[in-house]
């Protein structure tokens, strides 16, 4: 296969056409495909003698053997495969690509052969000149000295003569890259500059598009506008633009076709699709043109990429981190809420426990007291009256009945102290105090300061309890010989101080093992909302210190 170019290989945008052409149709054949590549260089000049050495040169290397399909790329490669078609490749099929559908009005292709057309759609430019800035008066066209760059730079001014009552168009003039930047830097305002290619300057320098628009958009004091695609995001703002990258592509396929035998209808024009208007977003920041005026449909590329965009999976992660803790955070809200519940209720369950002991301690105390301790007392004395008419065995029941309906009436206390109720706390405490004294061998001093006449009944039973346990474990597991209660009026509340000489625990340790002593003194001064605190030392006796409120 042949590429016959009509400017050099990196003449833009033809440039563009071909390279994708050459890697497209690599990949849709399935076998190599020897392909080979020329060009006219018209971009240095043209001459008979010159047309007719490149011809000698074809048809030297063809040896005889003309290609399968050739490929002429631009009008100029048209017309000469078109006049040298028998001594290049006869009887062979002919591709054109990178063709103004304009051209095919005065050449007629045989029905094999295609063109791949385009449409320089000149007036559509300055449609959209004028629609992104209204208030432009003054057009700048910038072209190179070439032939093809001086036909198409003469075929715009004519087709934007419609446009003269709006729209004031300056030729491209004669100029080299240096005074063309001058001339569009010295613009008069409301101006635009219409770049179509600046390859041959009117010093014979060549330039490439790379590099000259690039140079044209720096200098320019107004914005510029193109017609190819390869030319956006080097300077352009946009517009209706010929897709050079797309055009490659079809010309790929339609060779493929071509080489395939695959070719069906006699239909010789291929016209490529018109794409959307596509605008470069920093050119329209740079000058100001808004969105809004755009074309309903056009595209806005090279816009910097949103936060979401640029950190979509990061944003993603962080998203999905932030939710699992959410889902961890609400399921352990969930859980201290049911905790707290739970704690409630057994907080409750406890203190209605506890409050149920004490109306069954009270009961069983009061029958005691009233019924049974009464009963036994009456034995007792029927027992007295027997002493003197039945002897000795009267004698020892009434002693026996005694001794009972003292056990009986200790029991009473032991359960329910009346005098908690009749007389108060202090009283109570100095007479249980009193009782563990004579039970055992072992002082007691009891003191009370600044305790108000009126306790409460919760916090008078609650400290008494405290204290009977206490000096319980003081007896009983401390062998303590002297312990000092004192009860005192302190922030609000009362506080119990119980101290021993006793062989003193580690508080850390007893902890460790179940006391249903101790628990009992901790739960009945948390019910209350008071403090409960237990100073011990092996070896060096046991303080406990219960304070409640009073007042509230």
């Amino acid at each position: 296969m042949l590429i016959i170019h009509s400017f050099g290989r990196d003449f833009a945008p033809y440039n563009i056409v071909a390279t994708t052409l050459r890697t497209d149709l690599t990949q849709l054949m399935r076998e190599s495909v020897a392909l080979y590549e020329s060009s006219l260089d018209l971009e240095l000049g043209s001459s008979p003698e010159n047309e007719r050495l490149f011809l000698d040169y074809l048809v030297r290397r063809n040896h005889g053997a003309p290609p399968d399909l050739v490929i002429a790329i631009a009008n100029p490669a048209m017309l000469f495969c078109l006049r040298y078609r028998d001594q290049l490749f006869p009887g062979r099929p002919l591709l054109v690509t990178g063709l103004d559908r304009r051209r095919l009005e005065t050449v007629k292709l045989p029905p094999g052969d295609r063109a791949v057309t385009v449409t320089l759609d000149f007036p559509a430019v300055a449609r959209t000149i004028l629609k992104l800035r209204p208030e432009t008066d003054t057009l700048a066209l910038v072209y190179g000295r070439s032939q093809i760059e001086q036909f198409w730079g003469k075929a715009i001014e004519r087709e934007l003569a419609p446009f003269a009552d709006r729209l004031r168009v300056l030729p491209a003039g004669d100029l080299n890259l240096e005074q063309m930047r001058q001339r569009v830097a010295a613009l008069p305002p409301r101006s635009a500059v219409f770049y179509y290619m600046f390859a041959v300057s009117n010093d014979g320098a060549l330039h490439e598009d790379e590099r000259a628009l690039p140079a044209i958009r720096e200098s320019s004091n107004a914005p510029v506008y193109g017609i190819f695609s390869d030319q956006l995001g080097r300077g352009i703002v946009g517009g209706p633009l010929v897709d050079s990258r797309n055009m490659g592509v079809v010309t790929a396929k339609l060779a493929a076709s071509m080489l395939k035998g695959e070719l069906t209808g006699d239909k010789v024009e291929v016209p490529m699709p018109v794409p959307a208007p596509s605008f470069d977003w920093r050119e329209l920041r740079r000058w100001d043109i808004p969105e809004s005026r755009l074309p309903p449909g056009a595209e806005v590329r090279f816009r910097p990429p949103s936060v979401w965009e640029e950190n979509r999976q990061l944003i993603l992660a962080g998203a999905a981190v932030v939710l699992l803790q959410a889902v961890l955070i609400a399921a352990l809200l969930f859980q201290r809420s049911r905790r707290r519940h739970a704690e409630k209720e057994a907080i409750g369950m406890s203190g209605r426990l506890l409050t149920a002991h004490e109306d069954e301690r009270r009961r069983l105390a009061r029958e005691l007291h009233d019924d049974l301790t009464q009963r036994l007392a009456r034995l007792a004395v029927d027992a007295g009256r027997l002493e003197r008419t039945a002897g000795a065995d009267a004698a020892a029941m009434r002693v026996d009945l005694a001794h009972l309906s003292e056990d009986v009436h200790a029991m009473s206390y032991r359960l329910h102290p009346s005098v908690l109720d009749d007389l108060g706390l202090v009283e109570a405490l100095r007479a249980e105090c009193d009782r563990v004294a004579q039970s055992g061998d072992l002082q007691v001093d009891v003191e009370a300061h600044g305790v108000p006449r009126s306790v409460p009944a919760e916090a008078s039973l609650c400290l008494f309890r405290v204290a009977q346990e206490a000096m319980s474990n003081a007896t009983r597991h401390g062998q303590a010989s002297a312990v000092t209660v004192l009860l005192s009026s302190r922030d609000r509340g009362l506080q119990l101080a119980v101290a021993d000489n006793g062989s003193g625990f580690d508080p850390a340790q007893s902890r460790e093992r179940a006391s249903l002593g101790l628990a009992s003194m901790r739960e009945r001064v948390r019910l209350l909302h008071g403090v409960l605190d237990i100073e011990s030392t092996p070896g060096r006796g046991t303080t406990v210190i219960a304070w409640v409120p009073t007042s509230t």
